[in-house]
């Protein structure tokens, strides 16, 4: 071997030391393909964004569909920051007219409705979404927050009714686009949260020609702006793929106290989404668990009968998890439940005696035992901490108090509990919470003269007949898609029912009371009606509020900069996977 081979190996060893040091030290990483596997609740009802409402279906139209603004990932309180808008509105007329620039180069998914072509989005977009909000034969939930809100939005729907062909020609007189790049929407008067609004899955943006093509059906189909592309679903899981013409998009550059304690900050400048594939599972709850811990799921909410499953007699993390390096952590979310009756039925509906005979029939204390292993804390409000006009001071409303509980059954008319008539308490799902809930309140309402009889609903019948009216009795959730009280006040709206407001409850003071609501700006003036307006649900009785809920969160350790927010649902984006 020559003194020049020799020199050549010895710089060529030395090349790729230095090379192996550098990757260990900037720790790089062989590019490859990532897919995240996560879980839902509940098969989607829709993904039609004028119609999706269920958290799993919100959940899955984020990764996809983008509305005009978001909230910061990484800050509490909220803050909301544009998205597919170039700014906050500029806002005039006294609160009345709302000017949104729209951000220029942010496209479409390719799609054969825009027949080869990329297909930028236009204000127009926006314009056609707001159309088919106001079509009535739509019947979308979010359809409430505009009525008597934008002008010309309540006509719209009858004067077009259900011919979809006059979207691209008849216009809105509230909401047009002043040109390619600019949206002007017209109120009939201020809107403190129109904001919010605006950053709902509701206002995502949606091309004629998709209307078109599609004949305004677009349940099970998804083609927006996001970071993601909708690949369809194959009956076990949805899936999509990282959409290779994203803008250039950022991971965040600041964060609260929580998000730099725990090193949310890592990512800051890098460019968003990270990972490649995402595939949402429809799974059952007493299977979630096994798929889990078999790394078929890379994270999990963990269902509450899965709690005790956490913890070492200790109280230390279970040594399953621990072998694995696990990461669990706790989060309260903006979500409240309560048991909800419903109003104009026979039965419960005009008996308000025999309303508060239930309520005094509830072992609260026990009840927070049962289905959330005390880790979620007793309501004492509507509204839930974080919420502005919540307040922390109000105190519980009832106790469990079998006796006094008799007392109003015979206030009620029932001296003798063999003339009771049987209740029909209906689940809202068929997974084990549910049903230990159901037979949670049939043991104690039982025990005081009841007859209770199980109506074992899957969450999709459970939501059909909620809204036609058509419950006696059953538990209610709420997860606050806007951290304002108006947000579930909605659901307690006479306008509403058939509809969100299961319970069917009307009262003319509530309605007046909302209606102010939503045209004050005035804060001082808002927390005083969100408190009379609380006073008077407590009064009439339509709901017993009973616990804020709170998520236990499992993931594996490769899963990276992931924090849990009941009304962030894009937030997959943000997540890394990094082995």
């Amino acid at each position: 071997m020559n003194k020049r081979t020799l020199i050549f190996g010895a710089l060529l060893t030395g090349l790729l030391a230095l090379t192996y040091w550098s990757w260990k030290q900037l720790k790089f990483s062989p590019i490859s393909p990532t897919t995240i596997h996560l879980t839902l609740d509940n098969a989607v009802e829709s993904l039609d964004p004028v119609r999706a409402y269920s958290d799993d279906s919100l959940v899955v139209s984020a990764q996809v569909l983008e509305p005009l603004y978001q909230y910061h990932y990484l800050k509490r309180p909220y803050e909301i920051q544009p998205l597919l808008a170039e700014a906050n509105p500029l806002i005039e007329r006294e609160g009345t007219l709302y000017k949104i620039k729209i951000k220029k180069g942010i496209f479409f998914h390719d799609h054969p409705a825009f027949k080869g072509k990329s297909r930028e989005l236009m204000a127009d977009d926006f314009v056609i979404q707001f159309k088919r909000l106001a079509m009535e034969s739509l019947k979308s939930p979010g359809r409430s927050l505009f009525t008597g809100l934008i002008e010309g939005f309540d006509d719209y729907g009858k004067l077009i009714g259900e011919d979809w062909t006059k979207l691209n020609t008849y216009p809105l007189k509230g909401v047009e686009a002043r040109d390619r790049w600019t949206l002007i929407i017209s109120l009939k008067k201020p809107e403190p949260n129109l904001i919010y609004y605006l950053s709902l899955n509701f206002i995502s943006p949606v091309p004629f020609e998709l209307v078109e093509h599609f004949k305004n059906d677009l349940s099970d189909s998804m083609i927006g702006t996001g970071p993601y592309v909708y690949r369809g679903f194959n009956g076990k899981f949805f899936e999509m793929q990282k959409f290779l013409g994203y803008r250039e998009d950022y991971y965040p550059t600041s964060g609260d106290r929580y998000a730099n304690v725990q090193k949310l900050l890592v990512s800051s400048k890098e460019k968003i989404p990270f990972i490649d594939t995402v595939r949402f599972y429809v799974t059952q709850e007493d299977e979630r668990w096994e798929k889990f811990l078999n790394h078929e799921i890379d994270l999990l909410s963990v269902p509450k009968t899965f709690i005790p499953r956490l913890y070492n007699s200790d109280g230390g993390l279970a040594t399953e998890l621990r072998k694995q390096d696990l990461r669990l952590k706790h989060f309260p979310i903006l979500a409240n439940r309560w048991y909800s009756f419903n109003m104009r039925h026979p039965v419960f509906g005009k008996n308000k005696n025999l309303r508060l005979a239930v309520a005094y029939a509830i072992d609260y204390t026990k009840y927070i035992q049962v289905i959330s292993q005390n880790t979620n804390l007793r309501a004492n409000s509507l509204l839930v901490p974080g919420i502005a006009g919540y307040r922390p001071t109000e105190d519980l409303r009832f106790r469990y108090d079998p006796n006094l509980a008799k007392e109003y059954l015979k206030k009620a008319g029932f001296s003798d509990p063999s003339k009771l008539p049987e209740i029909v308490y209906s689940t809202r799902g068929t997974q084990a919470i549910h049903l230990m809930e159901a037979e949670f309140i049939k043991e104690h309402l039982e025990a005081i003269g009841f007859k209770v009889k199980i109506e074992v609903l899957p969450f999709s019948d459970f939501l059909k007949k909620g809204r036609a009216g058509e419950l006696m009795f059953f538990t209610d959730n709420w997860l606050f898609d806007y951290p304002d009280g108006e947000n579930i006040l909605q659901l307690l709206i006479s306008s509403n029912s058939p509809g969100i407001n299961k319970s069917g409850y009307s009262n003319a003071k509530m309605d007046a009371l909302y209606m102010e609501l939503k045209r004050t700006t005035n804060l001082e003036r808002r927390e005083k009606i969100f408190k009379d307006m609380e006073t008077q649900v407590f009064e009439d009785l339509p709901w017993i509020p009973m616990m804020y809920e709170s998520s236990f969160v499992l993931h594996y350790p490769e899963i990276k900069n992931f924090r849990k927010s009941s009304i962030i649902r894009n937030y997959i984006k943000y997540l890394k996977i990094e082995n």
